[in-house]
């Protein structure tokens, strides 16, 4: 097929012009010939294929074993399927009005150029926060905001503004408009422009985004004034605005600012005007080049993906097995760019997905349904990944392998999710962002990632987090290469955790390099740190002082009765209400589970509240301060800043705590190289598996042919963060993580 207007007969010489024809034509041929042994392939030939509509496949359109049904594009970089709403680039003028010229930043004058925009494309950009996205030949381009990269610096704190974090029951957020703002007030560091204040008398719509106190929690707040180089928020925020931790100074930035529009790919719509500024990027050319809007509007209408609207979700499998998708770019996606609901056998392969104003892909439920050899960048998440029953332990077997995955938008967890029974996830890569992997799953297997320069911008991150559940049972997290993590100081940035007493994680066999805070962390029952290699770090394991006298545990059984009296019942720590909702009432002692699972009652039974059966043992350090780090305060900002430690006599004695082996960095092939394979002469500690480093990151297959030379971008990487160090808070060094867009030079 290919992208033309004219209808075909599905030949090469006269090809089907929309993917709709071709999936009719498979449907006859199944009603009247049945599909061929081998199946069927629909190629799309090389051209960019706007949609409009969902592209849906459901039951009927599926294939068999031996007859599967591939839609294939002729490569990736030929072939793009595209929603949003087009742009005539054409119509783009540079901007020349004198009035407006005053509007810009002297560097962007004689650059920016603007055009009128129908009143379709501006109820996409309704602005008040929700701006909408701008693509351009391929590229998502940022916002105009202050800085282009990273933050700047709250200088004084002049008022913290009201807060909602410890309403009382029936009390209202304090009371705002836009003529009366009344969130806090700060200043900044660096120098405001004085345009801003301009600006903002004329649109009254910018945002400040940020740390505005706690170092873990990103905000997004509405500005309410700008004045003689302060900037009041326009309402209450959750925990106001105060330099809680001592050692990070509190980082905003302003979006949404024209004044700021200050280098190629940023844009601005002016709502007043009607009018797109935008600053074109390299090879832009009026009468080529293609340029899209991403709608919020459409990303927040169609809810519920009923299949009307391309820029809501662009292709939806429903029901369908053996289907797969296959080297195809599927950019300016709206709320979704595929979902794969049930069925089995789905695959996306070898495809880019990328551009999108929400998540990449989705995998809700369905047996062996995956993704794997793709691209993921420039969107708000990457994919999650559904499916078995927890209360059954139905395994779903469903995948994510392979891809390359970067440059996403989200902060902290959630940016890739996996929830359910039996998830695979290896051979991946992550890096150059902010988002985490986060698992809410049971046997979840967790293998040869590389994660790289991630979370960089804010503390008590993990690149794989899960935590306070009981239920979640061997998951292994194991073969893993994370390196060049940058703790920017606050809290502690470590590679994996199993948080606020989460059970049954087995970390095994991961190589840590310079991996911010450490290696693992946990401080529940079940889980393991072993045969592991933390190297240039402060702490190898990080755990918390908890309860193992009989008192102690008496009085953590006893906490729990404040769930249903001054809490709600299934607030997190409410573990035993959750299990029982989970699993059915004290369904950890019955089968399935205490089949599966015997230890977990047996836990809760003995002590859930601490490291009971935990297992921290044959493990390799180099250069690291304090291998085991048994921390003394509360989970709180200001616990989390004490000094207080515990010893090991406060770990319980139905565990294994070993303290590690030092090991040599001759020991390895080659540390320039990040080639952490042991060499063939050195002889490990006894017990001491060898760990598969070669096998570490990107594989070469059918959907992966090229893969990256791993010795060239791991040399690069290690050359470009050789002087990072973390654990104090360097701006430069910060920043400077943050890639440039790629088409900057």
């Amino acid at each position: 097929m290919s992208p033309s207007d004219e209808e075909g007969d599905g030949s090469r010489e006269r090809p089907f012009h929309s993917l709709e024809a071709a999936r009719d034509a498979v449907r006859e041929l199944k009603t009247t010939e049945g599909l061929p042994d081998g199946g069927v392939q629909i190629r799309l030939l090389a051209g960019n294929y706007t949609r409009e509509k969902t592209f849906v496949l459901e039951e009927q359109d599926s294939g068999t074993d031996l007859a599967p049904i591939v839609y294939r594009g002729q490569s990736t970089d030929t072939v793009i399927l595209s929603s949003g709403q087009p742009l005539p680039a054409r119509e783009l003028e540079v901007v020349e009005d004198g009035d407006v010229l005053t509007w810009l930043h002297p560097s962007a004058r004689g650059r920016v150029m603007s055009m009128k925009v129908s009143d379709e494309v501006a109820a996409s950009l309704p602005g008040e926060g929700n701006y909408g996205m701008l693509s351009m030949d391929g590229h998502l381009l940022p916002l105009a905001q202050w800085p282009n990269r990273g933050y700047n610096h709250i200088d004084q704190v002049i008022e913290e503004g009201p807060k909602t974090r410890h309403l009382g029951p029936g009390e209202a957020p304090a009371a705002y408009s836009k003529e009366n703002p009344t969130g806090g007030i700060f200043n900044t560091r660096e120098p405001l422009s004085p345009m801003v204040a301009k600006e903002f008398e004329r649109t009254g719509d910018m945002q400040v985004q940020g740390y505005l106190h706690n170092d873990w929690y990103f905000q997004a707040e509405p500005i309410g004034g700008v004045k003689e180089g302060e900037i009041q928020l326009l309402r209450y925020t959750r925990y106001g605005i105060a330099q809680k931790i001592n050692s990070i100074p509190r980082r905003v930035r302003l979006v949404n600012v024209l004044a700021e529009l200050d280098e190629p790919g940023e844009w601005y719509f002016d709502r007043n005007e009607k009018r797109l500024f935008v600053w074109p990027i390299p090879g832009f050319h009026p009468e080529r080049s293609s340029m899209v809007v991403l709608g919020s509007a459409a990303a927040k209408s169609n809810r519920s993906g009923d299949g009307k609207s391309a820029g809501e979700l662009m292709i939806d499998l429903r029901g369908t097995s053996y289907v797969t998708l296959l080297n195809l770019t599927l950019e300016n996606s709206g709320r979704l760019g595929v979902r794969i609901s049930g069925g089995e056998y789905n695959l996306i392969g070898g495809c880019r997905v990328r551009n999108g104003y929400s998540k990449g892909v989705s995998i809700e439920g369905g047996s062996h349904n995956g993704i794997t050899g793709c691209e993921f960048h420039d969107l708000e998440s990457a994919f999650s990944i559904s499916g078995g029953n927890v209360r059954q332990l139905e395994r779903c077997y469903n995948f994510a392998t392979n891809n390359d995955i970067h440059s996403c938008r989200r902060r902290g967890y959630g940016m890739i999710g996996l929830s359910g029974v039996g998830i695979y996830f290896a051979h991946n890569v992550l890096h150059d962002m902010n988002g985490a992997v986060n698992y809410d799953t049971v046997d979840a297997l967790l293998e040869y990632n590389e994660f790289f320069n991630i979370g960089y911008e804010m503390g008590d991150f993990n690149v794989a987090y899960c935590g306070a559940k009981w239920h979640m049972m061997n998951n292994v997290v194991r073969y893993n290469f994370v390196h060049h993590l940058l703790e920017p100081g606050g809290h502690p940035v470590f590679p994996f955790r199993n948080d606020d007493g989460g059970m049954g994680l087995q970390i095994y066999g991961n190589v840590f390099y310079r991996s911010g805070r450490g290696g693992g962390q946990f401080a529940g029952p079940l889980n393991s740190f072993q045969n592991n290699i933390t190297l240039k770090g402060s702490v190898m394991w990080w755990t918390n002082k908890r309860a193992i006298t009989p008192q102690e545990i008496a009085d953590e059984w006893k906490s729990l009765e404040k769930f249903g009296r001054d809490l709600p019942h299934g607030d997190k720590g409410d573990n035993i209400y959750l299990l029982n909702r989970l699993l059915g009432e004290k369904g950890w002692e019955k089968s399935p589970w205490i089949d599966e699972f015997p230890r977990l009652a047996e836990t809760i039974e003995t002590n859930p509240f601490s490291q009971t059966f935990c297992q921290v043992n044959l493990n390799y350090i180099h250069e690291v301060r304090e291998p085991f780090h048994i921390h003394g305060g509360d989970g709180t900002v200001e616990g989390m800043e004490s000094n207080a430690t515990g010893q090991f006599k406060d770990l319980p004695k139905n565990g294994s705590f070993l303290l590690p082996e030092e090991i040599d960095l001759r020991a390895f092939a080659s540390v320039p190289k990040l080639d952490f394979t042991m060499k063939k002469g050195f002889r490990p500690m006894p017990g001491f598996k060898p760990i598969p480093f070669e096998d570490i990151g990107f594989k070469r297959d059918e959907f992966r042919p090229n893969p990256p030379d791993k010795d060239a971008y791991r040399s690069k990487v290690f050359r470009k963060f050789f002087k990072d160090a973390g654990g104090r808070y360097h701006p430069e060094r910060v920043n400077a993580r943050y890639p440039q867009p790629p088409y900057l030079p």
